[in-house]
C-alpha cells in the first residue's frame, strides 16, 4: 500500500484527496474532490518585489542634447533646486540622492563607485544600467515641470 506523502504535488497526493490538509477521506468518499488538479510553480506570477527601472533612449522621452545640456545648467546653477529634488525623488527615491550628486558635481557612476571604496559616501543602490536609465527618467521629469513654469 503506497503512502501519502504530503510534502510535495505529484499525481498520488493530488488523487488521494481533495484537500489533504483538512480532508480525511479518499477521492471516492470525498464531495469536493473535483479531480486531478495539476499545481505548478508556474502557474501563479510573483508579485515583483521592486519595479523596473525604465530604460529608454533620451529620444523617446524627447529631450535633445542642447536640452540636456540647458536642464544641467540649471540644476548646476541651483536656480531650480528645489524642482530638482522633488523629480529626483519621484524618479527614485532610494538613489535621488545620488542623481543630485551626479548631476552637480558631475560625476559619472564610475566616480560614485570610487567615492564609495574610499568610504567618503554610501554604497548605490543600483546597477550602473539602472541608475543611468532612472537619470534620464529624472531629466524627463524635470523638463516636464520646467515646461510647466514656462522656461
Amino acid at each position: 500500500m503506497r503512502r501519502k506523502c504530503h510534502t510535495c504535488l505529484c499525481r498520488t497526493c493530488l488523487n488521494t484527496c481533495c484537500d489533504r490538509k483538512e480532508c480525511p477521506g479518499k477521492k471516492t468518499e470525498c464531495k469536493r474532490y473535483s479531480g486531478f488538479r495539476q499545481m505548478s510553480i508556474f502557474e501563479q506570477q510573483p508579485e515583483p518585489k521592486y519595479q523596473k527601472a525604465p530604460r529608454y533612449s533620451w529620444s523617446h522621452y524627447g529631450i535633445t542634447k542642447e536640452r540636456y545640456r540647458q536642464l544641467t545648467e540649471y540644476i548646476q546653477s541651483g536656480r531650480y533646486a528645489a524642482l530638482a529634488s522633488q523629480a529626483a525623488h519621484a524618479a527614485n527615491e532610494m538613489i535621488a540622492e545620488y542623481i543630485l550628486l551626479s548631476i552637480t558635481k558631475n560625476k559619472s557612476y564610475d566616480e560614485l563607485q570610487k567615492k564609495w571604496e574610499l568610504r567618503e559616501i554610501k554604497r548605490i543602490p543600483c546597477c550602473r544600467t539602472d541608475f543611468y536609465g532612472y537619470r534620464r527618467y529624472f531629466y524627463y521629469l524635470l523638463n516636464e515641470k520646467i515646461k510647466e513654469i514656462g522656461k
